[in-house]
């Protein structure tokens, strides 16, 4: 076959898989709040979609180019395997915004492929590789059938037309018409197209605001605002901002930090913790507590840092430990650092641990429940043989929610219950009963493995001399909303960041902090309390945490900050502003619904940006 001919084919497939991405890709619109009233943002939708679509589809065909000089079926193979592959990720793409909003990247991938973060079912696999190898056949199919001679399109009297260079030029056009629009739009601050552009993936479209700027053709305001607003994602730090002081304090506190991976505030209670809650009617339960992150990364980073996970970026780039753990280690703790899921991913062993020699990384078992267990009896192990002269710092970090996980015999189930989890079936109208049983299965589950260890410290006699905490990282929303979110790192809702926050052992004053119990905490706000009240600090929190200490702040505050692996959100009376990492806001209600009119308070976000930029230099 003449080479012009295998070109002239190649460029069919090519186009062909451009229809077939931008069909796809209107899935990810399903998603929007509302769709664009305004022309401009109709406009740079289908413009945007169409050339997007269209240049990935010709990357992928430029690749798939190289397979012209081999043989026919050889040739065919090649490109039937790279065009499936691209649009086998492209649709997988669509699932995963489904679920969080955000595209496939370097996390996700390390999420999924390590396996104990993020974990699918068998099913789920064979689901997605059955598919992978029926798109294959078409591909090879059609590759195939657009080689023939005698192929419908190269007969029919419409090719006479060039559809395809004429397609050829409409995707040009589309492609200038999107980038024009987008460099006014940058310029202007205009959010119906800005913040558009995140629902498509590897979607750049072009900014010129210096030359907007030189012609006047730029709200300057706007702009400066927004790249005030922005996560800075490496920079040198200034933390703390002074050297911290401290006055001897004895004895010395143990202290147990439980945290199970997404735990919803709601399963805090006497059915379906029964355990934790028998233990914590001891102490006290802050009933109106949001983690620093709606994902574990920023929820550990704010809970042992005192921070906004904001600053998540700049401490993992330069190795920095919290004061926190610095002053543990200083105060001679013995460090029983246990979780279920690995603490090198997120890089704990880079940021909160870094410090740390030979951390556990991780637990053995296949499951995640099974790992839970293992954690358990791993640290009643190290708790047995632990220096009892010196004082003990434990953190048990749970995972059978997060996986929706429990063994099964486990005799505390809810019914009814789903058989499994298949995130390829998750859509808007998914059970939502049998999804919460089978979660709330899972909670109960860790709900006695906590037991293991409480009563451990109880038949040690030890109970009396430990601080306990008990909270989650983050929490897990099951579509509470009706917007087809399920799981966590998708929105600022308190469905997923609002979690159970308990607090029982020496120093905890049921009288004293009966008042701020109804409150609004937050994760920044541990490290301080431990840091005045048992560790010695007597700096000012300010030059080394964003939080307060609960034990002597009597005033509820009026706004809270949580974040995500790379936007923040602002939260207030029912009210989400919503930032991403180019610093675009969007403003939503407390159900993740665009509030019409709505209004920034900027006084709140003056004092955030305060808070977003006080340690870095």
């Amino acid at each position: 076959m003449p080479f012009k001919q295998k070109l002239h084919a190649h460029s069919w497939f090519i186009l062909i898989n451009a229809l077939i991405a931008i069909a796809i890709a209107c899935r990810y619109y399903v998603f929007l709040p509302e769709f664009p009233s305004e022309p401009l943002g109709v406009a740079f939708i289908l413009a945007g979609t169409f050339s997007q679509m269209v240049l990935l589809a010709g990357l992928i065909g430029l690749i798939a180019l190289p397979a012209l000089f081999l043989p026919k079926r050889v040739r065919n193979i090649t490109q039937a395997v790279i065009a499936s592959l691209g649009i086998a990720v492209l649709f997988i793409d669509t699932i995963v915004f489904a679920q969080y909003r955000f595209h496939i990247n370097a996390v996700v991938l390390d999420l999924v492929l390590s396996g104990q973060v993020v974990s699918f079912p068998l099913v789920t696999w064979i689901t997605v590789l059955s598919g992978v190898f029926a798109l294959l056949a078409v591909q090879f199919g059609m590759a195939t059938w657009l080689e023939r001679d005698t192929h419908p399109i190269r007969k029919a009297p419409i090719n006479q037309y060039k559809l395809g260079s004429k397609f050829a030029w409409v995707a040009l056009m589309a492609l200038l018409v999107t980038n024009s629009i987008h460099i006014w739009a940058a310029a202007n601050v205009y959010q119906p197209v800005t913040m558009v552009k995140r629902y498509l993936p590897i979607f750049h479209p072009a900014t010129a605001n210096s030359f907007m700027e030189k012609r006047g053709w730029i709200d300057l305001k706007a702009v400066q605002q927004q790249k005030a607003m922005r996560i800075k994602s490496k920079s040198d730090l200034n933390y703390p901002l002074n050297p911290v002081q401290f006055e001897n304090l004895e004895p010395l506190t143990n202290i147990l930090l439980v945290v199970v991976d997404s735990w919803r505030a709601d399963t805090f209670n006497s059915e379906n913790t029964p355990y934790m809650w028998k233990y914590a009617q001891n102490g006290v339960s802050f009933q109106d507590h949001i983690a620093t992150g709606n994902a574990t990364r920023t929820g550990i980073f704010g809970l042992f840092y005192g921070l906004p996970g904001t600053y998540w970026h700049g401490f993992h780039a330069n190795q920095q430990s919290p004061v926190l753990v610095d002053r543990l280690q200083e105060l001679d703790y013995q460090l029983g650092l246990f979780s279920a899921a690995r603490l090198t991913s997120p890089e704990f062993h880079q940021t909160v641990f870094v410090n740390v020699p030979d951390i556990r990384v991780t637990s053995i078992g296949r499951t995640p429940s099974d790992r839970d267990k293992h954690l358990t009896e791993d640290w009643m192990d190290w708790y047995d043989k632990r220096d009892k002269s010196k004082p003990a710092f434990s953190f048990l970090f749970y995972d059978a929610p997060h996986g929706y996980d429990f063994p099964a015999d486990f005799e505390y189930k809810y019914e009814p219950m789903i058989d499994r989890v298949d995130y390829l079936e998750l859509n808007n109208d998914s059970d939502r009963e049998g999804f919460i049983n089978r979660y709330k299965t899972s909670v109960r589950y860790v709900d006695t493995q906590v037991k293991r260890a409480l009563d451990k410290l109880k038949a040690e006699g030890d109970l009396e001399n430990t601080l306990v905490i008990i909270t989650g990282d983050h929490s897990q929303e099951m579509n509470d909303n009706k917007l087809n979110f399920w799981g966590h790192n998708g929105n600022f809702t308190r469905a997923q960041t609002q979690v159970p926050f308990v607090m029982f052992g020496p120093g905890v004053d049921q009288t004293q902090l009966v008042d701020s119990l109804k409150y609004t905490t937050s994760h920044e706000d541990l490290a301080p309390t431990l840091m005045r009240n048992y560790l010695g600090a007597t700096s000012d929190i300010h030059d080394y945490a964003t939080g307060v200490d609960l034990y002597n702040y009597n005033v509820n505050r009026e706004w809270v900050m949580t974040s995500s692996y790379s936007a923040y959100g602002i939260i207030y009376q029912d009210t989400i502003v919503e930032v991403n990492g180019a610093g675009q806001s969007q403003i939503y209600d407390s159900t993740y619904h665009p509030k019409k009119g709505g209004k920034m308070n900027y006084q709140y976000v003056h004092e955030a940006l305060e808070k977003i930029s006080r340690f870095r230099k």
